[in-house]
């Protein structure tokens, strides 16, 4: 009996050592490189070593991004005794000030590796790493750092928790912001405790590129606090601005308000995250009167003083009544633009034709995106030529039946006021690998001429008449001289206009006779004030007020400007002849420069009789007046058909012709005048 419970015995001592000799035979042999992988990627185990994210910089090198290394650490709970945990638990509750039972409730709950504090500051960092306790470890977690809040964010946007970039430059820039990922290949033992690094199979990280915009935090910051200011004051929904150099496209600050902290950005709702100067669009109001007004010039089809009858503020075409805020029984087109007149400006928008009109908005950047390096563009609404109503050319004359976006009309504002050049905005200025050398360097660029530079001087001129005489005058600065023009537009409520929610807008320039800066601000909705020249106007004087003081080199010379009426005036008479310079300008940039007027009309003394004007056009006849020093006024338009002084009578330097014109060929603008 006792001999067959042996042999039993024996028998499954046999079959088992069988079993495990096949089980090795099968490791060890047939299965061998299999398993050698498995035990050298336990033993051997790679871990990553994130690459820091790029800096972004303003134009003068002032950090307004970067990536801080901060450490989280763990514990591997299955490496815990009641010691360690005693020690840990005492180590972090000094460090942080934390009760021992916070951190010992997290190990006791937690399984395998748990966080026990995350995101830890170097210097406490530094601290804890004196600490060398087994199963105690640490990874490296980076955070994206905004230092100033909520400062640019719509230009800087924000990245997600692994650092990928969500929107604004953090977003289309991501690719040069992100570096190359290295890694360290670790060596464990059978418990999982580091032995060694082997540095032959690792590779260091390497940083992203840094980013260099051509925001200046310091006008980003006054745009900001005097947004949300007029904000405030103005009791408004919404407030966006721009300031922009108009010689080269070059955005010098961008804000919206309410802004949002990219450090938080999911709290802050889309509506508020959402950069609206790029995708939110508008019908302009009375700032489109400028633009109508450049392509009247530029083609010949008016004059500044050639009266208009503005009909006393109420004019009736098709079925549309046309008004002005300000009645007047007739203006000279200067004065339409001066006093803002809807109905001068429709009576001279038929002077142009449909596809003419189309053309040049269509230059000036209207219906197309700008381009501009930030995402989520759109590109407003142009009707074409044969979708024109009766009413599209008077309506779109004064900034209706059209969409547009904040960065087009800025856009088409530096084309205005700087030679007739439109350039592409822009908001990167360069990138720099983490040693400095330049990547990439960005330069204006010129995308058409669209008007005449003799147009856009004689528009920069009739601009300040705007501040100066007109719905303005609320932009003016003591010492320096300002162009602009105001913008009062009905919102869409319900698809109907509403004459309880407007759109309030200024967009000015300065110094005006060489302007190195133009900014626009759009109120949205402001139940105090309404108008652009009570709102929008106001808020860009206290821009500009602080940003002179505080950028010297902006306007080095600056003098009391003492205002007579005919500041305006004399801009204009200075495209005409233009005086010697005498090395000073209070209202230009640089004293260096030469005046940019260039002389276009003599005058010679000894030409003292009138010339037969009859049967001239009417820029023939204005050219020989200008020439003779006269001054004119003017009525109709076409060819002179009378002139109050007749020719071959002599006359005095700085008499008065009166002038009248009748149209002739196919456009008869008559009825219209």
């Amino acid at each position: 009996m006792i001999n067959y419970r042996a042999l039993i015995i024996t028998g499954f001592v046999i079959i088992a050592f069988l079993v495990l000799a096949i089980k090795l035979y099968s490791i060890q042999v047939l299965n061998n490189e299999y398993y050698s992988y498995i035990a050298e990627r336990q033993q051997n185990k790679p871990r990553v070593v994130k690459a820091e994210r790029g800096i972004i910089k303003d134009r003068n090198g002032e950090v307004l991004s970067f990536t801080r290394d901060n450490i989280s650490f763990y514990v591997d709970t299955r490496m815990m005794n009641d010691k360690k945990v005693d020690s840990i638990t005492n180590i972090f509750s000094r460090t942080f000030g934390k009760e021992k039972k916070y951190y010992k409730e997290i190990i006791d709950k937690g399984f395998r590796n748990v966080c026990l504090e995350k995101k830890v500051p170097k210097d406490k960092a530094l601290q804890l790493k004196k600490h060398v306790i087994e199963g105690l470890f640490y990874e490296e977690d980076y955070s994206r750092i905004y230092p100033y809040g909520s400062l640019a964010s719509n230009v800087i946007g924000y990245v997600d928790q692994k650092l990928n970039g969500i929107d604004g430059v953090e977003k289309i820039y991501d690719d040069k912001l992100t570096g190359k990922d290295g890694f360290y290949v670790i060596e464990k033992d059978v418990m999982g405790r580091i032995i060694s690094v082997n540095e032959n199979s690792s590779r260091a990280p390497e940083s992203g590129y840094n980013i260099t915009l051509t925001i200046n935090k310091t006008y980003q910051q006054i745009l900001e606090e005097e947004l949300a200011k007029g904000l405030q004051k103005y009791e408004g929904v919404s407030a966006s601005g721009i300031l922009m150099d108009p010689n080269t496209g070059e955005i010098l600050a961008l804000s919206n308000i309410p802004n949002y902290d990219p450090a938080n950005y999911e709290i802050f709702p889309n509506e508020v995250r959402r950069n609206r100067i790029l995708t939110d669009t508008y019908e302009p109001g009375s700032t489109m009167k400028s633009i109508s007004m450049s392509i009247l010039f530029d083609q010949h089809l008016a004059t500044t003083n050639e009266i208009i009858d503005t009909e006393n503020g109420t004019y009736y075409y098709k079925s549309a009544k046309i008004s002005d805020t300000h009645p007047f029984s007739q203006l000279s087109v200067k004065e339409i633009l001066e006093q803002s007149s809807n109905v001068g400006m429709a009576k001279l928008s038929f002077r142009i034709p449909d596809h003419m009109l189309y053309r040049y908005l269509r230059d000036f950047g209207f219906g197309n995106i700008t381009s501009i390096d930030l995402p989520g563009e759109t590109s407003g609404f142009l009707k074409k030529p044969n979708k024109f109503s009766a009413l599209t050319k008077p309506f779109l004359s004064y900034g209706y039946e059209i969409s547009v976006t904040p960065i087009q009309m800025i856009s088409a504002y530096s084309a205005l006021i700087n030679g007739g050049v439109l350039y592409q905005p822009y908001i990167l200025k360069e990138i720099t690998d983490s040693k400095g050398n330049v990547i990439r360097n960005s330069q204006p660029n010129k995308i058409r001429n669209v008007i005449e530079k003799s147009t856009s001087d004689l528009m920069r001129s009739l601009m300040v008449g705007v501040v100066e005489n007109g719905t303005g005058k609320t932009a003016q600065l003591e010492d320096v001289v300002v162009g602009g023009k105001t913008g009062t537009a009905q919102q869409l409520v319900n698809n109907s206009y509403t004459s309880k929610r407007h759109n309030s807008s200024f967009i000015g320039f300065f110094p005006a006779d060489n302007p190195k800066l133009i900014g626009m601000i759009l109120v949205n909705a402001p139940k105090v004030g309404k108008y652009g020249g009570l709102v929008a106007a106001p808020i860009f004087r206290d821009v500009s007020r602080r940003i002179i003081d505080a950028d010297l080199s902006l306007v080095p010379y600056k003098k009391k400007i003492e205002r007579n009426n005919s500041i305006a005036d004399q801009f204009i008479a200075e495209l005409k002849s233009a005086p010697a310079s005498n090395g000073k300008s209070y209202m230009n940039i640089s004293p260096k420069k030469e005046d940019k007027f260039k002389t276009r009309f003599t005058f010679d003394e000894s030409n003292k009789t009138m010339p037969n004007l009859i049967n001239s056009s009417l820029r023939d006849a204005v050219v020989q007046m200008n020439e003779l020093g006269l001054e004119y006024k003017i009525s109709g338009t076409g060819k002179v058909v009378s002139q109050s002084i007749e020719p071959g009578k002599s006359f005095v330097s700085g008499d008065t012709c009166f002038v009248k014109c009748e149209p002739s060929g196919k456009y008869n603008l008559k009825r219209v005048n």
